[in-house]
């Protein structure tokens, strides 16, 4: 197996794609004109798809601060098409720390080469009170029943990892093939963006699970716990859409300062994620996810003033949905609630 390439060749590898792949049609895919597909196999023949996987199954195993550029750049290309993609990841993140070696062997090689794509289904474990989606135990495996209300890449997908919770606070993750599963019913979500998402809410009831499909069990407060540490930092996309907003404000002649300014303003946002990702923060938890969250509010901010600085510069023609201005907005909007947790709520309500 030959050695991944540096991070510097894969975040400039990223990037390249995102513009030469992905954002000439981004338009057409976030309107469900055209299917995302084109741009998951460009990622895949980039070696985007296995950044989070280990060497030994032909990932790239990329470092955080690259792999959040590797994100930014992808973002900055076609939100659908990234949407799609970083779901994959979070499941190859899962699966390489699984103890079922027979899972792993047989499913993280094609995921890491995007032979495989997968979806992930667990927004609503983050979420305390009755479980959305509960796990009983059964013969050999367990019976899944309820209703996951926020499932992307139904349709693109081969696989999703779902987390369910048991009696006993038990969170049971396992991989549910895509291909006629059992007892899964999928209701679409009319999105106003990402419509090429394959963005679903998924109701189970007593679809059985094998053990051999588990990828793990763990407790569901200490996940929740870590959790909320892991996504206070926020996704570091919404810095690609302030990128692209600002790369096509620098082509407007007259809004050339502002533009520079903007980018000013990201090159400081970075340094200041990379320091957050360096951060040890066994000693006060809370505030360091409070300092997280604020950036993760004041990445929101930026790419909200970008791109409403590109449709102002831009003009009426940035409202045609054939235009990226209007897509831009409505993604840096979108990010707003992605991954939000209630920590990144309140520091966006505090930034307003």
């Amino acid at each position: 197996m030959s050695a991944p390439p540096d991070a510097p060749t894969i975040v400039e590898r990223a990037q390249a794609v995102a513009d030469s792949a992905l954002f000439t049609g981004a338009q057409d895919v976030d309107r469900g004109l055209t299917s995302p597909e084109h741009g998951l196999r460009a990622l895949a023949a980039a070696g985007m798809f296995g950044i989070a996987g280990p060497t030994s199954h032909g990932g790239s195993d990329l470092d955080p601060h690259s792999a959040r550029r590797v994100i930014a750049a992808i973002g900055s290309g076609c939100g659908a098409t990234f949407f799609v993609w970083v779901q994959h990841l979070g499941v190859t993140r899962s699966l390489r720390t699984s103890p079922n070696t027979e899972l792993v062997d047989a499913l993280l090689a094609p995921m890491c080469s995007g032979e495989l794509v997968a979806g992930v289904a667990f927004a609503h474990a983050r979420h305390v009170g009755a479980p959305a989606i509960t796990a009983t135990r059964g013969d050999g495996g367990w019976r899944l029943d309820g209703r996951a209300p926020w499932v992307t890449s139904w349709g693109l997908a081969d696989w999703f990892c779902v987390a369910a919770e048991s009696s006993t606070g038990e969170l049971v993750w396992s991989m549910i093939p895509a291909s006629a599963p059992n007892g899964v019913t999928p209701t679409p979500l009319d999105l106003p963006v990402f419509a090429s998402t394959g963005t679903v809410a998924l109701t189970f009831e007593a679809c059985a699970v094998p053990d051999r499909l588990v990828v793990a069990i763990e407790d569901a407060a200490v996940w929740r716990a870590t959790d909320r540490v892991r996504a206070a930092i926020g996704q570091s996309a919404v810095l690609g859409v302030a990128d692209r907003a600002i790369r096509l404000l620098h082509q407007s002649a007259d809004a050339a300062d502002v533009a520079s300014r903007l980018g000013e303003e990201l090159d400081a946002i970075w340094m200041r994620d990379d320091a957050l990702v360096d951060a040890h923060h066994d000693d006060d938890i809370e505030a360091a996810i409070a300092s997280a969250s604020d950036h993760r509010a004041a990445c929101l901010d930026l790419a909200r003033r970008s791109t409403t600085a590109l449709l102002a510069a831009t003009g009426g023609r940035g409202m045609d949905l054939a235009h990226p201005a209007q897509r831009l907005a409505r993604e840096a909007d979108f990010y707003v609630i992605q991954a939000q947790t209630a920590d990144g709520r309140a520091a966006t309500l505090r930034s307003i």
